[in-house]
């Protein structure tokens, strides 16, 4: 199977060269790269420019304006890709010269396999292994994880990544093109937890692959996706993300399910969730006082609950909101603390 190996870049020339190379020394050597630049502020571009006439470079894109998210840039790479398998590998990370080797091979085993992916190192801007990814697991499973596994895709959702993204890196992941399309691509509004839900939405379609070896070092430093969105995002935007998530995987699983009816249970479940993420969502307005919120988050929360504990939850919101507004208000400014 011929693979398309996408390395989309914002503003990592630190790790460019390191990354490039390790993708060029694979031990597999069918496939093709794809790189893009999403007008890094940095020398990113020039970096990648100075491969655009390598024999394994199809195409080389720096854009004249930034796209906002690095998941229109997983789009536009799937439209170039004339591979059968899509590897996303993200410009900060590394690969083991057998990463491709080894998560390819599944695909010729068993043709109903639509992802395959592996144990990641946790290594530092420096390049000092620190550990392994394993921890994200951990609390759901912590011998599952310690060995190689095959499973359906749809019990593998409703068990870990219903949860949470279980499958933290990109760049540890290789899946099909054609179930990429399928599903409807990756979601650009969801820019910092989009690859949960095409991961999500990729394995509903067949089964998955997991291989416990670290064939991929995930890299943790300041400007990476996760740092720069802990920086950027307040706890109101990182719960937008994620009821944006569930109710965009309630449309889909709604649909889903008429086919498929395996995928009742995780629609329900995913629901349930929602349910929650709302009545989160109208509890942190309060907490931090975002007065403009309070009601939609209040109302949107209430159309989750049945209708006799409306008068209750109404109750608690009220009780929230004269101890934040009496309580927790003048004791902050007294004492200087930030929200």
């Amino acid at each position: 199977m011929f693979v398309s190996v996408i390395i989309p870049c914002y503003n990592h020339e630190k790790y460019l060269e390191e990354r490039i190379k390790s993708i060029l020394n694979q031990t597999l050597s069918d496939f093709e790269i794809i790189l893009l630049d999403d007008l890094s502020p940095d020398n990113s571009a020039e970096i990648l420019k100075r491969y655009s006439n390598h024999p394994k470079v199809s195409h080389c894109i720096i854009n004249e304006k930034n796209s906002g998210s690095t998941f229109f840039q997983w789009n536009k790479g799937i439209e170039l890709a004339k591979g059968d398998l899509i590897w996303i590998a993200e410009s900060d990370d590394v690969a083991d010269p057998h990463f491709l080797e080894k998560l390819v091979a599944p695909f010729y085993k068993n043709k109903k396999l639509v992802l395959a992916y592996s144990q990641s190192y946790r290594m530092n801007e420096n390049g000092i292994v620190t550990g392994s990814w394993k921890d994200a697991t951990d609390h759901l499973n912590p011998t599952l994880f310690e060995n190689d596994f095959e499973m359906c895709g749809l019990e593998y959702f409703e068990k870990f990544l219903n949860t949470g993204n279980t499958i933290p890196n990109a760049s540890a992941v290789v899946f099909k093109k054609q179930t990429y399309l399928d599903v409807g691509g990756a979601n650009p509004r969801l820019r910092f937890i989009g690859d949960w839900q095409i991961w999500a939405k990729i394995i509903s379609q067949g089964d998955i692959f997991y291989t416990a070896e670290c064939l991929n070092y995930f890299r943790y430093h300041d400007t990476s996706v996760i740092a720069q969105a802990k920086k950027k995002k307040d706890h109101f935007e990182v719960r937008r993300q994620v009821i944006l998530f569930r109710e965009s995987m309630n449309t889909f699983l709604n649909e889903y399910r008429k086919k498929q009816p395996l995928a009742n249970t995780i629609y329900l479940k995913n629901n349930k969730a929602l349910s929650k993420e709302l009545r989160k969502n109208a509890s942190l307005a309060i907490r931090r006082r975002y007065y403009d919120r309070i009601i939609p988050t209040s109302m949107l929360a209430l159309r989750t609950i049945p209708f006799y504990v409306v008068p209750f939850y109404i109750l608690k919101l009220c009780i929230q909101f004269l101890v934040s507004i009496i309580l927790v208000a003048p004791y902050k400014i007294i004492f200087n603390k930030p929200k």
